[in-house]
């Protein structure tokens, strides 16, 4: 069993990971937010945040969560493991994998964080300091991974939508096409 105040010490960091580092106006890419839709999907209550029960299985407790998604009602599932030292980042991405193996012809797709490989200045600057000034950006009270699951074809659709604004066209290309181009030929791959 989960202990309920670490759920709620959980819930309550990634609630700030997203208002403080994706919902807000990101100098590094034209002042405009790292997710444009984190905010609004917060708004309208459609995230749902999920821990990993150290009594169950990672990987069997997962397909549970996702076979009960709903997108009418979430937009996403955050699956948050703060026992994560129990695998390392070339596992964990092995999971993600594996996952978007089994559920991308489903409408799934599966993206991961992992505290071993946290974004970094250097590369990933958009992501680690979206106003410029860090002297205001909180810092995270708990480490854990993060498994973010949502709706494969409002992904792309959205994606495809944002490509034709111009929105990725400050983001760094490496993590361009790590991210967003191999998504994108993987559902057209399934689904075109």
């Amino acid at each position: 069993m989960i202990p309920k105040k670490l759920i709620k010490l959980v819930q309550e960091d990634v609630r700030l990971w997203s208002k403080h580092f994706l919902e807000v106006p990101n100098v590094q890419l034209n002042k405009l937010p790292a997710c444009p839709y984190a905010k609004m999907a917060w708004l309208q209550k459609k995230v749902n945040i999920q821990l990993r029960d150290p009594e169950k299985g990672y990987v069997s407790y997962l397909h549970k969560l996702v076979k009960k998604i709903d997108y009418k009602k979430i937009e996403i599932l955050i699956y948050c493991d703060p026992f994560y030292k129990e695998y390392s980042i070339n596992k964990f991405q092995k999971m993600i994998d594996k996952f978007n193996n089994k559920y991308n012809s489903q409408d799934h797709y599966f993206m991961g964080f992992h505290p071993y490989s946290p974004p970094n200045d250097d590369d990933h600057e958009f992501l680690t300091n979206p106003s410029g000034d860090k002297s205001n950006l909180p810092d995270s009270k708990i480490e854990y991974s993060m498994m973010l699951i949502q709706k494969f074809s409002k992904l792309y659709k959205e994606s495809d939508r944002l490509k034709r604004m111009g929105y990725y066209d400050k983001w760094p290309k490496d993590y361009y096409h790590e991210v967003v181009s191999s998504r994108q030929k993987q559902y057209k791959k399934l689904f075109m």
